[in-house]
């Protein structure tokens, strides 16, 4: 059977990525009807903000329309609220979707400038096809405090609000806010914390609620109470999902359009369960797996070529963990992270020795702390194994994968970069023309890749050495401690196998929190609520399986190509500081 070029593959791959991009603009677009553009406008205090705007084809200055200021969360971007933004702007709605400053391709840092969300409310109101008289705010999670902070700055500028898996904070300047829904998730993670009753079942008995609402008595979800025309309403909507999934939950985004459709004059009557943004996700994620094949498949195409090929060689005879050994090693390695994670992630991660100038992304120190910390004790580990047992066995340097000339060492480098480079220039390309990040959903909390700012990619030298020592020590674990059966099977076995040994225990860590907020049970993990406590860091940790299958993979794909531990973990540690760098929120003030 003839052996299909890796190079046609991947160019197959790009295009993909390409098409499947303006298949989800067309879908983010309502197939033509609404323009979707990228705004960028300044503040009341100078401060640049970052905005898509959703304007629907019939909204005119002779005809204006509603409008709507959409904000994501905390550690999120604007993007986040795409799908929210396209259900509303196909029913007639003028969207603002920003990103908060220190978020995205804002400037500042978190919750400066009153989030960006006043600056974001000003300028809806100056579009001369908006209705001023007829705007909306939502806001999910951080973005439910942002946009209460532009209704309090704005008191006529609006006249409705939807807290999305968020609440009034504090819940005296309730009286203040006008036609105000709050939802809050049957599963959400925060709900001990931020409504004081201990499960979702409790949450119609909320004591914040009840000041909330003015009222003494439970609260009845989907009944609205006070007067929308005096802007008295109240409603609360609980939604079977946790924290993360309101915004790519179709019910979640059912009660946005629901409220809005109450509370606001001149949309669409389009009903709430006629909706088309799963499509946009699933052609995002299209676009995101695609990347991910490239990655393997334009690796195999360089490495047949005659500059590279010197980078593979074969891989030394094994000596690592075999039987009983290798299944202790397996227990260890899934179970570490997990029981790792909550004293780094939440204490250390925000210490102010890490979150400065130099490393100014909270969330991505966080993360550091906890893979640097899991990486430590691996090294730790594996050097009281060797001289237990594994130096008897004849193992030495050679079997960890990294001997290599410094010149090899340095090439292999560039050879990552080389892989990953048309991945960025594609996404790039594609966010700029059709507005899309590359979007695995489908998780409660989705995987983006989307583009840096200057700025952004300014940090990826700070933060790129502390994520290669965690991958560095990955591959070696994989490489020349733990080869299932010493590599006598075939690569998709070792790449099943190594992926089920770094997730396990991260899956199983989700399930034991996660099924009983499902199941309307008290939490069964505690830690002190500070920087976001439990909840915050099991919203991160939804991730980690899927990502750590992806690294792992290719580090096993790439240990088993080129003979060397060096490759694969130099492309892992490169994506992962691209996809956190890209991401992660500026607790330090940075320019855009």
């Amino acid at each position: 059977m003839t052996k299909i070029n890796p190079g046609l593959i991947s160019l197959a791959l790009l295009l993909t990525m390409i098409i499947s991009s303006f298949l989800a603009y067309s879908v983010m677009s309502s197939f033509g009807y609404v323009t979707v553009q990228d705004v960028r406008f300044y503040g009341p205090n100078n401060e640049l903000i970052s905005a898509h705007l959703y304007v629907p084809a019939d909204a005119t200055p002779q005809k204006p329309a509603p409008g709507i200021l959409a904000i994501h969360g905390y550690n999120n971007q604007k993007e986040y609220m795409d799908n929210t933004a396209l259900e509303l702007a196909r029913r007639g709605y003028v969207v603002l979707a920003i990103d908060m400053t220190g978020h995205g391709f804002s400037e500042g840092a978190v919750g400066l400038f009153s989030y960006g969300a006043v600056a974001g409310l000003n300028y809806l109101r100056s579009l001369a096809y908006v209705d001023k008289n007829n705007i909306g705010l939502v806001g999910m999670s951080m973005g439910g405090w942002a946009i209460q902070a532009a209704a309090l700055a704005v008191p006529d500028g609006y006249k409705s609000m939807f807290y999305m898996d968020s609440y009034v904070l504090p819940p005296s300047v309730a009286p203040k806010l006008k036609n105000v829904a709050i939802q809050m998730a049957f599963a959400d993670e925060f709900t001990p914390y931020w409504l004081q009753v201990p499960t979702g079942k409790d949450i119609p008995r909320s004591p914040v609620l009840k000041q909330i609402f003015n009222v003494s008595e439970d609260i009845v979800p989907g009944k609205v109470y006070g007067d929308i025309s005096k802007g008295t309403a109240r409603i609360l909507y609980s939604p079977y999902i946790d924290h993360a999934a309101s915004t790519d939950d179709p019910t979640s985004i059912g009660n946005v359009i629901e409220w809005m459709q109450m509370t606001l004059k001149g949309g669409k009557d389009i009903p709430r369960n006629d909706l088309i943004f799963p499509l946009k996700q699933l052609f995002t994620s299209i676009a995101f797996l695609a990347a991910v094949a490239f990655i393997f498949s334009f690796g195999t195409f360089l490495l047949d070529t005659k500059y590279f090929q010197d980078l593979t060689a074969p891989t030394p005879e094994y000596r690592g963990f075999t039987g009983s050994s290798y299944w202790i090693a397996a227990a260890i390695t899934t179970l570490l992270g997990p029981l790792l994670f909550l004293p780094t992630f939440i204490e250390w991660g925000m210490n102010p020795l890490f979150l400065n100038v130099l490393t100014p992304q909270a969330p991505t120190n966080r993360y550091l702390a906890w893979m640097d910390t899991v990486a430590l004790v691996t090294v730790i580990l594996l050097a009281v194994f060797y001289y237990l047992s594994l130096k008897k066995k004849g193992f030495n340097f050679e079997n960890t994968g990294l001997k290599l000339p410094l010149e090899k060492i340095l090439k292999s480098f560039v050879f990552a970069v080389f892989v990953l480079a048309p991945v960025y220039l594609t996404l790039a390309y594609c966010y700029a023309f059709f507005r899309v990040p590359f979007t695995l959903a489908g998780l409660p909390e989705p995987i983006v890749l989307r583009p840096m700012s200057m700025v952004r990619f300014g940090f990826t030298v700070m933060y790129f050495l502390p994520f290669l020592f965690y991958y560095l020590v990955i591959a070696v674990l994989f490489y020349g401690f733990m080869r299932f059966k010493a590599g006598n099977v075939s690569l998709s076995k070792e790449i099943i196998i190594n992926s089920l040994i770094i997730s396990l225990g991260s899956i199983g860590f989700l399930l034991y929190y996660y099924i009983p907020l499902y199941l309307g049970m008290p939490q069964t993990l505690s830690w002190n609520y500070v920087f976001g406590g439990v909840p915050l860091a099991m919203i991160y940790y939804i991730v980690v399986p899927i990502i750590s299958i992806i690294t792992v993979s290719i580090i096993t794909y790439y240990n088993r190509r080129t003979g060397n531990a060096w490759i694969g973990a130099f492309i892992a540690a490169l994506l992962i500081t691209w996809y956190n760098v890209a991401f992660a929120a500026f607790h330090v003030a940075m320019p855009p």
